[in-house]
């Protein structure tokens, strides 16, 4: 219809004939409008309308992807989240835990589309916008990361506002801006007092710029509200190897390979253990 319309244009020479399919053009543009606008509205009904045997079955797949995310298993997770996606197109969680999956396996193009279908379905989604902030991070692109985080916080619902909070002071300390990392940092942690990865960072910093007693004493906060923290076990013993603690900084190697084999953090502390050993040869 629009071509011979067009064509028509190309060939009139009558202004009332031209004025006259000028007005059809309009209301050919207008239908277009409000069969979009529909299309809209039709898919939101049709998400809402799931019945509770497809939620349910939705809320499972999530869980269980949920879990093999947190145990390292993205292979597994990635195929419950296929299945979330087959039972209910319009779920933003699902999109956004699989660019969860994408960045741990360093798909960031993959993770980047997963975030766009996140956003497309839910654009106040501040998990998703702190997710976004985490893959810029990850690509070293930081100034970009603190932008998602601000929009993740502009949410005053947003429950999780600390992790926000907690990957934005992170950024900032990337930036070289100390002060704003540590004060950003402080208020993910009164956001919420178990808020351990902001005190971990907090730690970091504290260990970079060589104030070692700082650092142990936010490292081990955090293992007295998470005695499982395998990064706070880490770093712990490396203050305490700094410290010339020697023994100590073993013990606690020891017990992050013991309780943690064949992860990355056990193979870190293996390399450090290794460390003491050659030590203890050449002397």
């Amino acid at each position: 219809m629009a071509k011979n319309i067009l064509c028509r244009i190309r060939w009139s020479k009558d202004k009332e004939d031209l004025s006259e399919i000028c007005r059809r053009i309009v209301k050919l543009k207008k239908l277009k409008k409000f069969l979009l606008i529909l299309c809209l509205v039709l898919t939101s009904i049709s998400c809402k309308a799931q019945s509770k045997y497809y939620i349910d079955k939705l809320s499972s797949h999530k869980e269980i992807a949920k879990l093999y995310i947190t145990e390292g298993r993205y292979t597994d997770a990635l195929k419950e989240l296929e299945f979330a996606q087959k039972t209910m197109e319009c779920d933003a969680e699902t999109f956004n835990l699989l660019a969860t999956v994408y960045m741990a396996k360093r798909n960031f193009e993959k993770a980047e589309q997963a975030l766009k279908e996140a956003l497309k379905r839910d654009p106040s989604y501040s998990e998703a916008y702190t997710n976004y902030g985490t893959l810029r991070m990850l690509q070293e692109r930081y100034q970009e990361a603190i932008q998602y985080f601000e929009k993740a916080l502009a949410n005053p619902l947003y429950l999780n506002a600390h992790l926000a909070m907690t990957n934005m002071g992170w950024a900032y300390y990337q930036l070289g801006d100390k002060e704003k990392a540590l004060n950003t940092l402080y208020s993910a942690v009164r956001e919420n007092a178990r808020a351990t990865k902001a005190l971990v960072y907090i730690a970091l910093i504290y260990l970079h710029e060589g104030d070692l007693n700082s650092a142990e004493f936010y490292l081990k906060r955090v293992l007295r509200a998470d005695r499982s923290s395998i990064e706070a076990r880490y770093y712990l013993g490396e203050v305490f190897f700094r410290q010339g603690k020697i023994e100590l900084a073993r013990e606690i190697w020891e017990s992050v390979v013991q309780l943690y084999p064949g992860t990355e953090w056990g193979n870190l502390a293996e390399d450090r253990l290794y460390l003491l050993k050659r030590m203890e040869h050449s002397k």
